[in-house]
């Protein structure tokens, strides 16, 4: 048996990062991970994870949505990439050609929502730790089949972080490679909901 804290915040907010940063890198230390997947809208929230692993032997991969969707800063990306982490720029796992069907036939919902919006029980940024390790594995930025800390948030920073078993999107409910919460390191109690 194992005991090991976890945070939780009383809401979701940008303010929570730095607790959040100082939550990870405990566990990532705890556990000896190699790879921290953040999500990152402009790039700043990647930034401050590759700055805190800067010269540990620890990967940063920042992800962000599809081309066009956010506002990703090139500055920030350049930074990332000094700092020895990589960017990753992709659909969301839980987003694809299907999801468009909804804008021409109302009342239709794919097993890509029913799945999204499950997770976001849990939080905003449950849901999207679960893409974004997916989406890292997907590009090649990390491996299929590792724990991972995956750090996510609600609307801007981060407020949850999760140790994942990566694995690709189209083996997510595979019952020996799919992928795993392992480890819960950080939550928000109260929930929002878009």
């Amino acid at each position: 048996m194992v005991k090991r804290e976890v945070t939780y915040f009383e809401e979701s907010s940008p303010e929570n990062t730095d607790e959040t940063i100082r939550a990870v890198k405990r566990a990532v230390k705890a556990l000896g991970l190699r790879h921290v997947v953040v999500a990152t809208g402009s790039g700043a929230t990647g930034v401050k994870f590759a700055e805190e692993f800067r010269g540990e032997d620890v990967k940063v991969v920042a992800v962000t949505e599809h081309a066009g969707s956010t506002d990703l800063q090139q500055e920030n990306v350049k930074r990332i990439c000094e700092l020895g982490g990589e960017v990753v720029t992709g659909m969301h796992a839980f987003l694809s050609v299907e999801e468009s069907i909804s804008k021409l036939h109302s009342g239709y919902c794919s097993g890509n929502v029913i799945i999204a919006d499950t997770l976001r029980r849990f939080s905003q940024g449950t849901k999207v730790a679960a893409e974004v390790v997916m989406m890292a594995t997907d590009a090649g930025a990390i491996p299929s089949g590792v724990d991972v800390v995956a750090v996510a948030g609600t609307g801007g920073g981060c407020d949850t972080a999760y140790v994942i078993r990566s694995c690709h999107a189209n083996m997510f409910f595979d019952k020996d490679e799919g992928l795993e919460f392992r480890e819960l390191i950080a939550l928000p109690r109260k929930k929002k909901f878009w």
